[in-house]
């Protein structure tokens, strides 16, 4: 069992490594912040060497920051690399009660402007996974100035509602259990294709023990978009519509976006169809697509190797 008070946990960043093969002899840790953003305690990680090209990755969700560390132990003596917690999610503060029902994608949008101004950085690539993906989109559509480039990784205004569902169900069905074995379990159900040893490092930063001595995840499970004390509840129709709605504006954000693009689809991805990957290509002046192999949704986590040669190879040529 995990100490959920760790700080140096090298030893389980080499066994995730050496079980996945990444092929690097130094291991080191980034250092850990925090700062207040947008109303909220804001955590995270700052992988060094801030004199490099500044990259900043944005997690999905359910991850944390450290969805990222494999592969930013292949990139950090090329790149800046900066990864937070969003919102709600790793170590990072909650939206308030008394926001919860509003939009929490404009809180997010908020939060990525803020946290890029509190870094400082005047041009930076911003890379973003599902729901950091989104927010990548919205940032970069209204902040192109200071992008000198863009990931997006397996997000698209037209998903598949297969993978989505399949993500919810297993969050709903390991909300609280008793050990950290017991996740361990059910996470290696849930992709066989990963490493054990990478699974245990990756629920080893998603997973706090709770006060009755069991364990959740390190995420707030609150419902978006709570109706307040008396008003009607939100009809089937209305989320449709505003799920077409979210869909619209990320076609039009993406429609402007002149920044070279680069959108990763996981090959074996059920969230992302390869022809609604395609269409985006299409939608944007200048963007062009890769898969990579074996990775599903988690991109960057299935297949850290292929995500960050992919991503340098790019970035090589962009940045250039």
């Amino acid at each position: 069992m995990p100490d959920p008070l760790m700080t140096d946990y090298s030893e389980q960043m080499k066994a995730c490594a050496e079980a996945i093969e990444l092929g690097i002899s130094e291991y080191v840790l980034p250092s850990e912040h925090h700062t207040q953003i947008n109303g909220i305690d804001f955590h995270y990680l700052d992988w060094g060497n801030d004199h490099l090209p500044h990259v900043v990755l944005l997690h999905g969700g359910a991850l944390t920051a450290h969805t990222w560390d494999m592969a930013c132990l292949l990139l950090r003596d090329k790149y800046h690399l900066v990864t937070p917690d969003q919102r709600g999610h790793g170590d990072s503060g909650w939206t308030s009660d008394e926001q919860l029902a509003g939009d929490n994608s404009g809180l997010m949008a908020e939060d990525t402007r803020q946290f890029i101004d509190h870094l400082g950085f005047h041009h930076f690539t911003l890379a973003g996974m599902s729901m950091g993906g989104m927010n990548s989109i919205r940032y970069a559509a209204d902040h192109q100035e200071r992008l000198d480039a863009l990931c997006i990784i397996d997000i698209a205004p037209e998903t598949m509602r297969v993978g989505i569902v399949e993500m919810e169900q297993f969050r709903q069905d390991t909300e609280t259990m008793d050990r950290f074995e017991d996740f361990l379990k059910r996470a290696q159900m849930m992709v066989p294709h990963r490493a054990p040893a990478h699974l245990e490092y990756s629920l080893l930063h998603s997973l706090k023990p709770t006060e009755e001595g069991r364990w959740t995840w390190k995420q707030d499970h609150r419902g978006r978009r709570t109706p307040a004390a008396g008003a009607p509840e939100v009809s089937e129709d209305e989320m449709r519509a505003a799920r077409e709605a979210n869909a619209d504006r990320m076609w039009d954000d993406l429609k402007s976006i002149k920044t070279p693009t680069l959108l990763m689809r996981g090959g074996i991805s059920n969230v992302l169809a390869l022809d609604a990957a395609e269409r985006v290509v299409e939608a944007m002046p200048d963007c062009r697509l890769v898969e990579i192999p074996g990775a599903g949704h988690r991109v960057q986590g299935d297949n850290p190797k292929d995500f960050a040669a992919e991503l340098d190879a790019f970035l090589s040529k962009t940045l250039a």
